[in-house]
């Protein structure tokens, strides 16, 4: 009998060591991976991510995006001259437009029947009345071309205009990517940007330990918008996912870090007229995706 008692106290002395010794093992995991006084990276996280969409296998490349109303997106792939009307609602593709050749499209924005496009080439695509059987496409050439790589676009409708960015090499300048325009009624660049984002700001300097290069050197714009609430420049970038955001006349405000799990490649941003940011996030390797996200 007290052999009997003596090895039950044993055994349950081995299990009692044996469940302390885990507990304290996931105690050490989060410690060292969850507390943010060590893994900071965590605690810095300045966004949370509301919602998210993924993409059929046809927009799998999704690049450009562009809010219409009642909770559809126009949406372009960077191979096919085609735009997908996607459903946040139904979660599908409702409708597509053939609007031209195969090409590199990057930049989408809508203006009330018409829609732009910008293609890596520099040139804008029109398509007037682009839901409409009887839409129209017209092609105008920007002073920009594919050294430059352009992808990004945005209507700017209370200037009448459309506005984009350099991602690899500004005309002008190497200490700054500009912020150009394109007048919607004339059809015409102006030569100069309207803003130039100086590749020596302050918002640049602060190099996290993370990133695979000096965002002060290297900042590739790869979409733009504007926020209808107050009027403030969202610039995205996919190479080094991150986020610029600009006031109304263009002075950084702050530049928010992208973690590459969430967002692998976002190269498409719009806004829905209350506000609401949706980034799109090519498929790289995995599923391409759209996300409701907010900024602090």
């Amino acid at each position: 009998m007290d052999s009997f008692i003596t090895n039950f106290m044993n055994e349950n002395r081995i299990a009692f060591f044996i469940i302390t010794g885990v507990l304290a093992f996931v105690g050490i995991l989060w410690y060292a991976f969850e507390n943010p006084a060590i893994n900071p990276r965590l605690d810095a996280e300045s966004y949370t991510i509301i919602r998210k969409w993924d993409m059929p296998v046809e927009l799998n490349e999704i690049s450009g995006i562009s809010w219409i109303s009642n909770n559809k997106i126009a949406c372009v792939q960077d191979e096919e001259g085609i735009i997908f009307i996607y459903n946040l609602d139904t979660e599908l593709v409702e409708k597509k437009i053939n609007f031209g050749e195969s090409g590199d499209y990057e930049g989408l924005t809508v203006l009330d029947s018409t829609a732009y496009l910008m293609e890596s080439s520099g040139k804008i695509f029109e398509v007037s009345n682009y839901l409409s059987p009887n839409f129209k496409t017209t092609a105008y050439q920007t002073p920009f071309s594919g050294k430059n790589n352009m992808e990004s676009l945005v209507v700017d409708s209370l200037n009448q205009r459309l506005l984009f960015t350099v991602k690899d090499k500004d005309p002008n300048s190497n200490s700054f990517k500009g912020i150009y325009a394109f007048n919607i009624e004339t059809k015409t660049t102006k030569a100069l940007p309207i803003i130039k984002i100086s590749l020596n700001e302050g918002v640049f300097q602060s190099k996290d330990p993370d990133d695979d290069a000096d965002t002060s050197s290297n900042f590739y714009p790869s979409e733009l918008g504007i926020n209808p609430k107050n009027g403030t420049y969202y610039v995205l970038e996919a190479k080094n996912p991150q986020l610029l955001i600009l006031d109304s006349i263009g002075k950084p405000i702050k530049l928010h870090k992208l973690h590459k799990k969430s967002f692998s490649q976002p190269e498409g941003i719009t806004f829905a007229p209350d506000g609401t940011i949706y980034i799109s996030n090519e498929g790289k390797k995995g599923t391409a995706n759209i996300l409701e996200v907010e900024f602090e």
